[in-house]
């Protein structure tokens, strides 16, 4: 086997074969050398100089052009510990919760990263548990540096849009200090053509629908980090808002002539802010990790509309919902660094988050009932957990843990309620290389869901007339899964990776009838997954020089029993196969580089109580021209919906329920036109 890899392995590199150009970003030449030697057959470090060609303005640059590396910036699920991504900073998982392992990566300019490492079958116990396959960011130390951005955004309408993004890192006094701004606008728009048809399949009406959108956002963040004698400290801080606004008009026409009006006026305003502190201290062979955020969002919703007949007010609806998010983290690990095979973490955490929902809806002046209208709820959540890695020898390691969860979840409002719940969950993974080049990994594991707490509120969907009630007996969904993987480096910038996966689901939440007679998010049941998801780096340099071809596949079946139709069905919002090809090449000597991207035709299905709705998109395909010809500044123009996007989306009505009679259904044909956006970075 590993002969036969190995020269599969020198066949390949011999027609894919490129030349990496050597640039520094700020660091030696000769320490740009060095390191350009330091890649090895495994691709277990990737030097600057090896992503000088695309002129990388920042770490997440570097990231996405690792070749076969699938970034995983984890969730924003409450708490911490379970939200691990797939990359660590300087051996470290970055301790911001809202700003993400994205913005994190985001805010480290291209000059201060020294190289990447791949770290393979585990990194540490608890650093970023449950990843079998790790980037590593190293960083230089003591190096000010910073990029600019500039990035102006045409919507279909012809309107432009700014948006500035600036990052500096550099030191004041003692302590190593980063900042970041990113504001802007964000447009968008679209036009549909609607038509109603009642049980009959016969057209009852048509209508002409214009909606425009407008993103305009404003964060910042900044981190402060020093070395003390017996440790480090990290102080992290976050503030931003997002103001979201949306304005659609519809004409409807009966028999060709125009004969209704509905307008619908939308605005969401979303505030975040966090703070964090976080200390690391070395204890002999053993690492001591104490850290604690503070995180606080609020978002106030509103929405009015509008239905004329013959140019009179026929009725008016008014919508408006206020939501106050707050959570506090306090997490404590101890873990063993030496140089033995195991390596244990121990660990607790706590956990205390509340939402605070408010709603006022009325129609036609009338006060709208809903379940679940005005709640608070408040969850105390607290684990403790123990893990390991074991290096049982150069080519298999074993890691794994068990984690005890304990949690209380109480809802005051008009359907009080208090649950408490304790779970166990264990994990297991093996990962061996057969050879420096394939590895291969099998993971176990159960994992309990976070519920969602906009779920224990009450909402509506103005755009559809949907109401959906808030349900205060929900519980955690469980998962049991098992996956197994195979990571396969064929040259410099050839890979494979491939895995196959198996879930067992307890708990599924969907759409379910309400006590009340309402329709609202329920546990629905429990439901199996299977798939797999492929991702192939090819590089095509016997086609064109320095051109890579990134292709992403992913096939998932679901079954779920549907106790409304008594029958199994698929499970709602997960697709059952997405393909996405990229395409790029990069031709240095005239410091030049063009691409695309194509996204497969899709259909999305929700089953809701007495509604299927489906949304359906075309083939579609993204554009881009890029140049460094101006030495230090990058240029991009990109074209989204390049051939313009086509979605349909189909709403699906039956009597009283989805077992009950067709009663009709309304088609949505929208249209979202090439979107162009012209893109300049730099760096100081």
């Amino acid at each position: 086997m590993k002969s036969l890899v190995s020269k599969v392995c020198l066949s390949l590199r011999a027609c894919f074969i490129i030349s990496t150009p050597l640039v520094s970003f700020g660091v030696l030449a000769s320490e740009a050398v060095t390191e350009q030697a330091a890649i090895t057959q495994n691709n277990n470090q990737y030097p600057a100089s090896f992503f000088a060609q695309y002129q990388p303005q920042n770490a997440m640059d570097m990231i996405q052009q690792l070749p076969g590396f699938s970034f995983d910036g984890g969730n924003n699920a409450r708490g911490f510990g379970g939200n691990a991504g797939n990359v660590l900073i300087d051996g470290a998982r970055p301790t911001s919760k809202s700003g993400g392992l994205w913005g994190a990566l985001q805010r480290i300019p291209a000059a201060q990263v020294k190289h990447i490492e791949i770290l393979r079958g585990g990194v540490s116990a608890g650093e970023a548990s449950g990843q079998t396959i790790v980037a590593n960011v190293i960083k230089h130390a003591g190096v000010t540096s910073g990029t600019w951005a500039l990035k102006f955004r045409q919507s279909p309408t012809g309107t432009i849009k700014p948006n500035i993004e600036a990052a500096m890192t550099t030191n004041i006094g003692l302590w190593n200090a980063s900042f970041d701004i990113d504001l802007g606008e964000g447009p968008n728009a679209r036009t549909a053509k609607i038509t109603e048809y009642d049980r009959n399949d016969a057209i009852v009406e048509q209508a002409n629908e214009v909606q425009s959108q407008l993103g305009q956002f404003a964060f910042s963040n900044t981190q402060f980090d020093r070395e003390f004698e017996r440790g480090k400290l990290t102080l992290n801080g976050r503030v931003g808002t997002d103001t979201w606004s949306s304005n659609l008009n519809r004409d409807i026409f009966d028999q060709a002539d125009l004969d209704d009006t509905w307008q619908l006026a939308e605005r969401n305003v979303f505030k975040t802010a966090e703070v964090g502190v976080d200390w690391v201290e070395s204890l002999g062979q053993w690492k001591w990790h104490s850290l604690g955020i503070f995180q606080v969002e609020e978002r106030a919703y509103r929405n009015s509309s509008d239905y004329s007949e013959s140019d009179l007010l026929a009725s008016q609806s008014n919508y408006s919902q206020k939501k106050l998010q707050k959570e506090f983290i306090l997490r404590n690990t101890y873990g063993y660094e030496g140089t033995d095979k195991l390596k244990p973490e121990f660990g607790i955490e706590f956990a205390n988050n509340r939402l605070d929902a408010q709603l006022d809806y009325k129609e036609d002046g009338v006060e709208q009932v809903l379940d679940n209208a005005n709640v608070t709820v408040e969850e105390l959540r607290g684990e403790l957990f123990a893990s390991f890695i074991y290096a049982y020898s150069e080519a298999l390691s074993l890691e794994g843990g068990l984690t005890a969860e304990f949690s209380q979840i109480k809802v005051s409002g008009e359907n009080a309620k208090k649950q408490s719940f304790d779970f166990l969950k264990p994990r297991v993974a093996a990962n061996y290389q057969l050879s420096s080049d394939l590895s291969l990994s099998l993971e176990a594991q159960h994992t309990v869901g976070q519920l969602n707490f906009n779920d224990f509120a009450a909402s509506s969907s103005a755009e559809d007339g949907r109401d959906v009630g808030g349900n205060s007996d929900l519980v955690p969904e469980q998962v049991s899964q098992i996956t197994a993987t195979m990571d396969w480096s064929f040259s410099e910038k050839g890979s494979v990776k491939f895995d196959v996966y198996h879930h067992w689901h307890d708990d599924v939440l969907e759409e379910i009838v309400l006590p009340s007679g309402g329709a609202g998010v329920g546990n629905a049941g429990d439901s199996t997954m299977w798939g797999f998801n492929t991702n192939i780096n090819l590089p095509i340099d016997s086609l064109l020089e320095n051109g890579l071809i990134e292709i992403n596949y992913n096939y998932r079946d679901t079954k779920f029993f549907d106790s409304i139709i008594g029958r199994n069905r698929n499970t709602s919002y997960y697709l059952p196969k997405n393909l996405r090809v990229k395409f790029r090449q990069d031709l240095t000597e005239q410091k030049f580089a063009w691409g695309g991207e194509y996204f497969n035709h899709f259909i999305d299905t929700a089953y809701h109580v007495d509604e299927l709705t489906t949304y359906e998109g075309n083939d579609r395909v993204r554009f881009f021209i890029e140049t460094t010809y101006i030495e230090g500044i990058k240029v991009q123009l990109e074209v989204a919906h390049a051939n313009t996007g086509e979605f349909t989306r189909t709403r699906t009505f039956f009597d009283e329920d989805r077992s009950g009679a067709y009663d009709g259904k309304q088609v949505s044909e929208r249209t979202h036109k090439p979107n162009y956006k012209l893109s300049i970075w730099g760096t100081f």
